[in-house]
């Protein structure tokens, strides 16, 4: 009979040899299994990098937006120097047209009148040249008879010569009246290619808008807080003020590389609308109060153009303005547009010199007008000086 310390041993033996391939087994399954703290960084990695490809992808997208938004800006302000440019044109010729059919008017009730004397007294020499001689003998007295043949020789040459002037400037006339005819066609062209310009010019307007709303929405937030300063500001000094707090509270849009500071030489700014100057900087207004601003008088659906490169601060109803559009520049300047039938622009939006912004409408008496105001740090300034270029080059 073995002793018991062998027989505990042998047994302690037996044991291992069974737990030993347990154990080892145990090992090797906890080492095939991956290490949960691995895994989380693996995790984060491919967060990272999924990240990072979106963060690339939208400054790519955003880089195009950019590009694309340069680039029609870019081609709105060609249409807006375009459309200004031809509007000049077709009112010179309206102009023309006018006073070329006044001339018309008079010439020919001139000439109507000149052509009916003439054929007066054409028709007396011819009385007098057909006389029978022996009519004459008898009815005439030999000195009247005499008298009468002078007065045809002196007579006719001198009525001959009023027929090649009445036919020489009759043929005027007709020229005058082919030269209005060959306008008027011209007229309705431009007309006509004016009205297919604003309409692409409405187009790209469209698309920009649409690329506008790509970028965000924080312009809605922007236009119904400034709606709200402008029922809270007492006049238009008040206003600006209240709109420069609330964009240094709360910036739109980031300015871009493209604007330029304020010039500092006159007639650098692009005139709003091509008219004339109807109304001057501190001349008696309607109340008689020295006016703030400028009046310009437009041809119905003109377009209208921002003067210079900045930001738009405002657009809607304010106060006895109406509808108005503030524009705010580098430098403390601003300017504002009022009268405009229609604007096409956001607050928040960067414009650039020349770029439409708008339209004028239809007028009940007369043509529309453009009230046209510049503000330096809020105090206003004639513009008159500052206006005058026909694009957006500033030399």
């Amino acid at each position: 009979m073995l002793r018991p310390s062998v027989a505990l041993i042998s047994l302690a033996a037996a044991l291992f040899g069974l737990l030993a391939p347990v154990e080892l087994q145990a090992q090797q399954t906890n080492a095939t299994q991956p290490d949960p703290s691995v895994h989380q960084l693996q995790g984060v990695e491919a967060a990272l990098a999924a990240t990072r490809q979106k963060a690339a992808a939208l400054a790519a997208s955003e880089a195009a937006l950019a590009k694309e938004t340069a680039a029609l800006q870019a081609s709105l302000v060609q249409r807006g120097a375009a459309a200004q440019a031809a509007e000049r044109e077709l009112g010179r010729l309206e102009t023309s047209l006018a006073s070329l059919e006044e001339q018309r008017k008079l010439k020919a009730g001139e000439l109507a009148a000149r052509r009916r004397a003439l054929l007066a007294s054409l028709m007396a020499l011819e009385r007098l040249a057909m006389t029978p001689p022996g009519a004459a003998l008898v009815g005439e007295k030999p000195l009247d008879l005499a008298r009468g043949s002078m007065l045809l020789v002196v007579a006719v040459p001198e009525l001959k010569r009023r027929a090649g002037v009445l036919e020489r400037e009759l043929a005027q006339l007709a020229a005058l009246g082919q030269e209005i005819e060959g306008r008027r066609t011209r007229a309705l062209g431009l007309a006509a290619a004016l009205e297919k310009d604003r309409q692409q010019v409405a187009e790209l307007l469209k698309r920009k808008a649409n690329l506008r709303r790509q970028t965000g929405s924080q312009a809605a937030e922007a236009e119904a807080r400034s709606t709200k300063l402008a029922a809270q500001a007492q006049d238009l000094r008040d206003l600006l003020d209240e709109l420069a707090k609330a964009k240094q509270q709360s910036p739109v849009v980031p300015k871009p590389d493209n604007i330029r500071p304020f010039p500092s030489q006159a007639a650098s700014l692009v005139a709003p609308v091509s008219g004339q100057l109807v109304g001057r900087f501190a001349a008696p207004d309607a109340g008689g109060a020295p006016a703030k601003g400028i009046l310009l008088e437009a041809r119905p659906g003109a377009t209208v153009l921002a003067p210079f490169d900045g930001q738009v601060l405002f657009r809607g109803p304010f106060r006895s303005y109406g509808e108005i559009l503030i524009i705010q520049h580098a430098g403390g300047y601003h300017s504002l547009l009022a009268g405009l039938a229609r604007s096409d622009v956001v607050v928040g939006q960067w414009l650039l010199a020349g770029e439409p912004v708008g339209t004028m409408g239809p007028s009940k008496d007369g043509n529309p007008r453009l009230y046209v105001e510049l503000r330096r740090n809020g105090h206003p300034i004639d513009p008159e000086p500052w206006l005058g270029k026909s694009d957006s080059k500033v030399e």
